[in-house]
């Protein structure tokens, strides 16, 4: 089942990148103050990415929720869910007309970087709380037996 998840992730993501792209290129653009604003937000979230990635290479996602706390997988979730318009706003979004990014060629770029999120995804939650969400070290009943 998660299989077919991951692979539904596919087409879902690359629509969703489509009507955001398109949306970024035609309306957002146009209003500067705006326009400033998401980029610097998107960099700090793609810079979080970037964070947690070295978190999880070096320490693992069990180490990790251990050393930081609940705030780890909060932090995850929220670069799961605003990583890939975080990195369309970066790409699309740019300060000098003539070095922004054809909005069409973000899709795809976007739509890679949504399956990445979702396999990252994926791993640390089964990290975390097991595959089922019962035979984790995070799980409730792992919590239950513990406390």
């Amino acid at each position: 089942m998660e299989l077919f998840g991951i692979l539904l992730s596919i087409p879902v993501a690359f629509v969703a990148s489509f009507v955001y792209c398109f949306l970024l290129a035609t309306i957002l653009i146009r209003f500067d103050m705006l326009r400033r604003w998401m980029w610097w937000a998107s960099l700090v979230v793609l810079i979080g990415f970037g964070v947690e990635i070295l978190i999880l290479a070096t320490l693992g996602a069990v180490r990790a929720r251990h050393i930081i706390g609940p705030v780890f997988y909060v932090a995850h979730l929220a670069v799961f869910l605003l990583g890939t318009p975080a990195l369309a706003n970066v790409l699309i979004l740019r300060s000098r007309p003539a070095r922004r990014f054809r909005w069409y060629w973000a899709i795809p770029l976007c739509t890679a970087f949504a399956l990445v999120l979702v396999l990252l995804q994926y791993g640390v939650s089964e990290a975390l709380f097991g595959i089922d969400g019962v035979d984790g070290p995070f799980s409730e009943a792992e919590q239950a037996r513990a406390g």
